[in-house]
C-alpha cells in the first residue's frame, strides 16, 4: 500500500518537473526563461554592485600606523610570492597589508599554511572583494 501511495505521489511530480527546454527541427536546444528568474538574476547583480563586490577572504599580514613601516612587508611578500596579490588598505588609524582573494576560509586557510614559514602571523579576515579579482 504505501509503494503505491508513494508512485502515486511521485508521477504528478516528475510530470511537472520538466524544463522549459525544446529542440528544434535543426538539433538545437531552445531554452524559455521564466520572468521570475531573470528578475532575481537582475536583483542579484544590483545588489553585488551596490555592495562593492562579493563577501570573501584575505589572509592580513601586518597592520601598523605608519605607511612606512608595511611597505618592506609588501615588498617582501610580493618577492617570495609573485603569483599571489597584495594589498594595502587604510582602515583608520591602522594601515593593514592583505594578500590573496578568496571565495572560501578554507582556501584562505590553504595559502596561509603555505606561507606560514615566512609570515607566521598571518591569519585570514572577512572582507567584501570585487567578484572579478576572485580566484577561480
Amino acid at each position: 500500500m504505501k509503494k503505491i501511495l508513494l508512485i502515486l505521489f511521485l508521477i504528478p511530480l516528475l510530470a511537472f518537473a520538466q524544463s522549459d527546454t525544446t529542440f528544434n527541427s535543426k538539433g538545437s536546444i531552445i531554452s524559455i526563461d521564466e520572468k521570475g528568474v531573470t528578475n532575481l538574476l537582475h536583483k542579484y547583480k544590483t545588489i553585488l554592485r551596490d555592495k562593492g563586490g562579493v563577501d570573501g577572504w584575505r589572509l592580513q599580514i601586518k597592520f601598523t600606523s605608519k605607511r612606512e613601516n608595511i611597505l618592506p612587508y609588501q615588498v617582501k611578500f610580493t618577492n617570495l610570492y609573485p603569483e599571489i596579490p597584495a594589498k594595502i588598505t587604510f582602515d583608520s588609524p591602522y594601515y593593514k597589508l592583505t594578500v590573496g582573494n578568496f571565495k572560501t576560509k578554507n582556501e584562505a586557510l590553504k595559502v596561509k599554511h603555505k606561507i606560514s614559514k615566512n609570515f607566521p602571523g598571518a591569519h585570514p579576515v572577512s572582507i567584501i572583494i570585487d567578484q572579478d579579482l576572485l580566484e577561480r
